[in-house]
Parts: C-alpha cells; sequence; structure tokens
C-alpha cells in the first residue's frame, strides 16, 4: 500500500485525535485525500503521507544538512541511554503518544524500537524535518504543525513527548488526557561540554534553572531524572555533530577545524528528564 493511502487510512482511523487548526472543529472522514472539517477548511495528503496543517510557514533555523547530520548522530546512539530512560517512565506505552518538535523522526523512531506501542504521532514546524521522517519512518503517523495552532483534539493523549523542543504547556494541558504525561528533556550544565570549551562558553556555564522552574509551577509533584554519560563518537561524526547543535553554528572555523581534525575521544551528555502528569 502507497504512503499516502497508508496515512489515509490512519487518519479516518483516528479522526478523535485530530481537529481543524483554523476553527477548532472536528475532522469528517478523508475523501479524496483531503483532510476537511465540519466548516470547509482542507488540507492535502501530500504524495509521501503527510499533512501540512500550517496556516504559515514560519521561519527556522532548520535545514536538510542539519537535519541530516542529526540522523547520523541520532544513528550513531547519541541519545540511546536518555530515550531509554524515557520509555522506562511512560505508563501508558500501549496509549496515544505525541512527539512535539519531533525533527526528523529519529527520536520517536528509537523510542519506538525500544518499546514504546500504540499510536505513535510526530510533528515539526519543519517541512523538510517531516519529509525525512516521512521517508525514513514508517512506524508513526508524520504532519507539519505548529504547537501554537495545533491540529490535535483535547483530552486525547496518553503521553506528550517534548526533546530538547519548546514548550507551551497550557497547549500540553489541553491535549493531554486526565493522567497523561508530560515527558520534557532539557540539557544540564556537561551537556556537550567539550564543545563549550572550546568556544569558550564553559566560562559562564549554561544553566536550565530558569526551564525548570516553569516546569514545576505547571507540574508541582514532577519528577526529575538526571542522565549523565560519555559518548565515543565516531571521529568521522564530529563535523555533523558541529552542523547538528546551535553551538556549532557560530563556532569559529579555526575551532571547528580543530575539532574535526583532532576530535575528543567522546562527547558528554547530560540531561534532566522532567516527568509531569496532568490531574
Amino acid at each position: 500500500m502507497k504512503k499516502i493511502e497508508n496515512s489515509k487510512l490512519f487518519i479516518n482511523n483516528h479522526l478523535d485525535l485530530f481537529q481543524c487548526p483554523i476553527c477548532k472543529d472536528h475532522f469528517i472522514p478523508i475523501q479524496d485525500f483531503q483532510l476537511v472539517c465540519s466548516n470547509h477548511h482542507s488540507f492535502d495528503l501530500s504524495k509521501k503521507g503527510t499533512v501540512h496543517f500550517l496556516l504559515k510557514q514560519p521561519q527556522n533555523e532548520y535545514n536538510k544538512d542539519m537535519l541530516q547530520s542529526r540522523r547520523l548522530i541520532a544513528e550513531d546512539g547519541l541519545w540511546y541511554p536518555m530515550l531509554k530512560n524515557i520509555v522506562s517512565e511512560v505508563n501508558c506505552k500501549n496509549g496515544v503518544h505525541l512527539d512535539v518538535g519531533c525533527g526528523e523522526g529519529s527520536h520517536l523512531q528509537h523510542l519506538i524500537k525500544l518499546g514504546l506501542e500504540g499510536t505513535n504521532i510526530g510533528f515539526d514546524i519543519s517541512k523538510d524535518a517531516i519529509q525525512l521522517a516521512s521517508a525514513a519512518y514508517t512506524d508513526a503517523f508524520w504532519c507539519v504543525a505548529d504547537l501554537a495552532h495545533s491540529p490535535f483534539a483535547s483530552n486525547s493523549y496518553d503521553t506528550i513527548f517534548n526533546i530538547l523542543s519548546p514548550s507551551n504547556y497550557k497547549e500540553f494541558d489541553r491535549l493531554l488526557k486526565s493522567g497523561g504525561q508530560v515527558i520534557k528533556v532539557v540539557p544540564s550544565e556537561k551537556y556537550l561540554i567539550e564543545i563549550r570549551e572550546l568556544i569558550g562558553k564553559n566560562n559562564t556555564p549554561y544553566s536550565n534553572k530558569d526551564v525548570l522552574n516553569k516546569f514545576y509551577q505547571h507540574y508541582p509533584n514532577a519528577n526529575r531524572i538526571t542522565v549523565s554519560y560519555d559518548h565515543n563518537l565516531n571521529s568521522e561524526l564530529w563535523e555533523h555533530l558541529l552542523n547538528m547543535t546551535p553551538l556549532g553554528w557560530n563556532i569559529e572555523e579555526s575551532n571547528r577545524e580543530q575539532l574535526i581534525l583532532a576530535p575528543s575521544e567522546k562527547i558528554t551528555i547530560e540531561m534532566e528528564i522532567l516527568i509531569g502528569t496532568k490531574d
């Protein structure tokens, strides 16, 4: 079955998970590969099986080269221990899961490989990212959407994954079922410290205090897990690591060449996994 046919079947079987991002009304079953709400706002299914829900295309810094670099880094296992911890914290592994700001899809795909089941949806504002996700991964439904005007129905999701991407806690609470989880991942002080040291940012250590405080304001009883480990990155992937992270985007060329030609034997990953539950 073609991807567009698979997506049509998925949406028609899960219409209750979506709503029109324009008028917030429900969608009717798809006819002729077009998703139409009861007020006649329409969104086409692409041949690649994705839906573009954006009302306008925002600017973003994620180009194809950056996204492909991120995928290569993910396939090398950089985030594997972190993702393994996330899966162990999911209460409803066979539930309905939404990956917010999914990028090119590697995080959600690896969560599925690690035991996440049920219904899985990933979305991002980057059309390039969603095209890459759809081309490589068939275990989830992928769409282009904006969290501020999301095409997802209220009280419909068991788990929201928010991995290294912006948050909207009011929207998360709207989307989650009662007892549903927000699992957010934020970097800690030593995250990618080898790069920070080279560009001089270790003189002003990164702090995630404001992000943590805001999360606890919304979820006072949240759990917090610190994940810290070293990853032996293949030397040929260092250039891709610099392409992937904003820390590498403004690095001086001489420092960049130094890392690529004589890379560190390891890279430090230190993150906080925050788990909040909707009352």
